[in-house]
């Protein structure tokens, strides 16, 4: 199998790199069995979160397309996706992910982080149908992430580029709807962790219904919005234990790395009984 490794010639805003990204799975779809990887520089400083993420109101603030905890990075910093078009699970994805971090920083990650003394690198998955996503972003110098690249893929055939996408695609990634989500506080709450990855639920309720539902994190899901959807259908409803069972059903069929079914199942089950507790003060 061959890997492409496209290197772009110059630094991108990280919403341009995100809407490359976008157009390579866009591409990926209609093939079997492909390996790409795109490299870029970083054109300026900012702040990168995961996608359940609660929003932080730090400058330059970018959601990433996958899961994972935050990060800020400066100018120069190197922002790689791994892309995969082949039937596998989350787990194997995150596997691949943890030995190249490793790999590149020389320190194991924990909770999607490798830190060390000078070097630092944040690492998110995802699955997209058929499509494996890694995205990764680094200030290790790019000898390290070649030898990796060369050493854990096959055939890699480098190939410089002048990448671009559509100035909508990149602009979307900057909308208020996209980058806020999670910037809410809501009356009750709970929580659940697991080596330095977590979950947060919080809630509104009104007349005995449950208004607002909020879900956030540092954690790893596929389909990567069906988390938060999930949770989203228990807004508008009575607080009964019938609608959490079904939202435990649809958790079932999420695939999830870095937390446990138990630390979902818990937080919802936790926040249940405070919603019951609050509703009969």
């Amino acid at each position: 199998m061959i890997t492409k490794f496209l290197i772009n010639k110059e630094k991108l805003k990280f919403n341009e790199a995100q809407a490359f990204t976008e157009e390579i799975i866009k591409n990926l779809f209609k093939e079997i069995n492909s390996t790409y990887i795109f490299l870029t520089y970083l054109k300026e400083a900012g702040n990168s979160i995961g996608l359940y993420y609660k929003y932080t109101s730090k400058e330059n603030t970018y959601r990433r397309l996958t899961g994972g905890p935050e990060i800020s990075f400066h100018e120069d910093y190197e922002y790689m996706t791994i892309l995969t078009s082949r039937v596998e699970t989350l787990k194997k994805i995150n596997d691949r992910a943890k030995n190249i971090a490793k790999c590149v920083s020389g320190v194991e990650p924990y909770a999607g982080i490798s830190l060390s003394r000078d070097k630092k690198l944040l690492y998110g998955i995802t699955k997209l149908g058929n499509v494996g996503l890694i995205e990764i972003i680094t200030n290790n110098n790019n000898k390290d992430v070649n030898w990796c690249i060369e050493h854990l893929f096959e055939n890699v055939i480098e190939e410089k580029i002048n990448a671009k996408s559509s100035q909508e695609a990149a602009n979307s990634y900057l909308k208020d709807s996209w980058i806020l989500y999670g910037n809410k506080n809501y009356e009750l709450s709970s929580s659940s962790t697991n080596n330095g990855f977590f979950i947060n639920l919080n809630a509104k309720i009104k007349d005995n219904y449950i208004e607002h539902i909020l879900l956030t994190g540092n954690f790893y899901a596929s389909p990567p919005m069906e988390p938060i959807n999930a949770v989203l259908a228990l807004e508008g409803t009575p607080i009964n234990e019938v609608y959490f069972y079904g939202i435990k059903a649809r958790f079932k069929k999420i695939e999830i790395e870095g937390l446990n079914r138990e630390n979902v199942f818990y937080v919802l089950d936790d926040l249940y009984n405070k919603l019951i507790n609050f509703e009969n003060k």
